[in-house]
């Protein structure tokens, strides 16, 4: 019985269908261009905006010089500013991998980073890289330009021999 059934549905949507399909109803066959014309009009493609597809050029660090004795506490990375760069991402380490970070900001305007808090007998590594915020789809940073200081051991902190 479910066969006779479905042998009536069959049956009477062809039917139903075979004089549209007489009339040229039927499937229409479109070129390559006309589809992708039609699927252009329901999905626009993007625009670029050719700002943000601007790579920031890379730092040159100015100071400290690689390898400095930095005397006391504080000290003030300096660096030229960058060809396309809107600000810069500093991290200080205590370590050339920069996991133990001293310090990291992502956001300095300037083309200077004080650093304060320092200990006398460690390397201190740090970083900079150019940075375009709003460059989130391309290259939104340049590659780290890094260098590194000391701050040597004082009479005071030097261990005892």
């Amino acid at each position: 019985m479910k066969i006779f059934a479905s042998l009536i549905a069959f049956a009477v949507t062809l039917a139903l269908t075979a004089p549209a399909l007489a009339e040229g109803g039927g499937p229409t066959h479109h070129t390559k261009e006309e589809l992708k014309e039609k699927m252009n009009l329901l999905f626009p493609p993007k625009e670029v905006n050719k700002d943000d597809q601007i790579i920031p050029a890379k730092p040159e660090l100015t100071s400290p010089e690689y390898f400095a004795a930095i005397k006391g506490e504080t000290v003030q990375l300096k660096w030229k500013e960058a060809k396309d760069a809107q600000e810069y991402h500093v991290q200080v380490a205590t370590d050339a991998n920069f996991k133990w970070l001293v310090a990291d900001d992502q956001h300095v305007k300037a083309t200077t980073f004080d650093v304060s808090k320092l200990e006398a007998g460690k390397h201190y590594f740090w970083r900079v890289a150019s940075v375009r915020p709003n460059n989130w789809s391309t290259h939104r940073k340049s590659y780290f330009a890094m260098s590194m200081f000391e701050t040597p051991a004082t009479a005071e902190t030097a261990p005892a021999k």
